[in-house]
């Protein structure tokens, strides 16, 4: 398995467990050195040899604050989509599933941001049309070109596709 493991986590204490690709000493030493800014975290410890990070935090940040801040800092878990304990992964598919779980992390946010009201499915469709209308706006209709028209047309097929429900399955 190629992403971050929770070994085991206790009120105030997270030790987290990193893929062999992140186990160097500038790179955990970075990792760690930019958790321990977060407020709420006292200290952290880290083995390069062994891929552990201890964090010492405030009995009231969950263990989900924690992720989300190394989430930020590029360390990607398995457990988001469970997609990694699937499929076997070579260099290319982490790529994926790093763009895969943060673009999950950034519609949890906006989700969590307007208390459920816009996501990206929204959010998506709503800047492509707004592309297309910026380019109407200042370049005219300029048909000869990649035109407003089409981008309008996207945000609209990528509004209807991403908010269809798929149909139902009879048994």
């Amino acid at each position: 398995m190629q992403s971050t493991q929770v070994v085991s986590s206790i009120p105030g204490r997270t030790r987290f467990k990193l893929p062999v690709h992140h186990r160097n000493q500038e790179n955990m030493a970075q990792i760690a050195s930019d958790i321990e800014k977060q407020s709420g975290i006292y200290s952290v410890e880290y083995n390069h040899q062994t891929g552990s990070i201890l964090v010492h935090h405030d009995t009231q940040q969950e263990l989900d604050d924690i992720k989300d801040i190394m989430k930020d800092l590029g360390v990607v878990f398995a457990d988001i989509t469970g997609a990694a304990e699937l499929i076997p992964l070579d260099e290319k598919s982490e790529q994926g599933l790093d763009l895969s779980n943060a673009l999950y992390d950034l519609n949890k946010r906006i989700v969590e941001a307007t208390n459920g009201i816009i996501d990206l499915r929204l959010v998506l469709p709503l800047g492509i049309a707004g592309l297309g209308v910026y380019q109407l706006l200042t370049f005219g209709l300029q048909l000869e070109i990649i035109p407003w028209y089409v981008l309008i047309y996207f945000a609209i097929d990528s509004f209807i596709k991403l908010n269809s429900q798929p149909a139902a399955v009879a048994e």
